[in-house]
């Protein structure tokens, strides 16, 4: 079967010369590095922007050719200028998967990223492939339903369909694994009808799990987690999100260790897959101050430092 992005390549004028595979990708954001927030935090659009530029000609560099961010555009914090991803994407070789961010409570910020990945899928054809409304908020983190939240969701996947009329270019959205399962249960606002693909975030770790279970690595589950969901939604999945961590401090967490993330992104690199998987994620996240000094795993994802610097090796050589 051809994934979404499969085919999404095979209509591209672009030609992929990347290490890995089409169908495996990146999640990326700029917060990681203090240069970026700083220059945000004091209206400097041009240090974003070159923040931003090196970080993706890095990212191509290292192999990855398709690319999920969590913004259409990243904005200074005054609101006056804002970055296009998509932009600084083209000629790179990159394909992304825009993020459309849900503002809980500000829905013009939020119609902005609409109107950007609208803008953004006109300007730069070819580069945007995908967008993904929302992330891991039609639920809250106990399971509960935020109907209200779902109903925005599937209002702007709809009027990103409609306005961009290119069946090419993929709408959906990105939640938990358990909360798909949650929306086969019960699906007032319509969910599932109102996707042909679903965004899958996976992770074996907050499950609790170590990496690996007799011997072998939990990134092979997670094409049984995959099939379990195409049975049960009756749709497509692509894995927004998934991943291991280097360290933490966590309770209940098991195996946050630098050898661990190895396994799991070893595992993940090479695995056979009949979806596409967007890793989790290019960066560590600023941290507050390191492992095991009550770090929290979240910080601690990235391939590389949250400076673009080698972690290890035997994961990825950075710089």
């Amino acid at each position: 079967m051809k994934s979404w992005a499969q085919a999404a390549l095979a209509a591209s004028i672009l030609t992929s010369s990347q290490v890995y595979a089409a169908e495996n990708g990146i999640n990326y954001d700029p917060a990681h590095s203090g240069a970026y927030v700083h220059a945000q935090q004091i209206n400097d659009f041009a240090t974003m922007k070159r923040v931003i530029a090196d970080d993706l000609t890095q990212i191509s560099r290292l192999g990855f050719s398709f690319v999920k961010t969590f913004y259409s555009t990243y904005c200074t914090i005054n609101g006056q200028q804002c970055v296009s991803a998509a932009e600084l994407a083209m000629g790179k070789n990159i394909r992304l998967m825009l993020g459309v961010f849900e503002f809980p409570d500000h829905a013009d910020w939020t119609q902005s990223q609409v109107n950007a990945a609208v803008d953004a899928s006109f300007r730069y054809p070819g580069t945007v492939v995908a967008i993904a409304v929302g992330n891991e908020d039609m639920f809250d983190w106990q399971g509960n339903p935020q109907p209200a939240m779902q109903q925005r969701i599937v209002a702007d996947m709809t009027a990103l369909r409609s306005r961009i009329n290119n069946p090419k270019v993929l709408v959906t959205t990105a939640q938990r694994e358990p909360d798909w399962i949650r929306l086969v249960a019960s699906d007032p606002q319509k969910v599932l009808q109102n996707v042909t693909v679903i965004g899958a975030n996976i992770y074996p770790f907050w499950g609790g799990s170590p990496e690996k279970v007799n011997g072998r690595s939990v990134a092979n589950d997670i094409q049984s987690k995959v099939a379990n969901l195409r049975a049960k939604t009756g749709k497509q999945v692509v894995v927004t999100e998934e991943g291991w961590p280097s360290c933490g401090n966590n309770n209940g967490m098991k195996d946050m260790n630098i050898e661990s993330e190895i396994d799991y992104f070893n595992t993940w690199k090479t695995r056979p897959h009949e979806f596409d998987s967007y890793y989790f994620s290019a960066y560590d996240k600023i941290s507050g101050g390191g492992c095991p000094n009550g770090d929290d795993a979240d910080r601690h994802f990235g391939l590389c430092s949250e400076s673009g610097l080698t972690k290890d090796v035997r994961l990825m050589k950075c710089n």
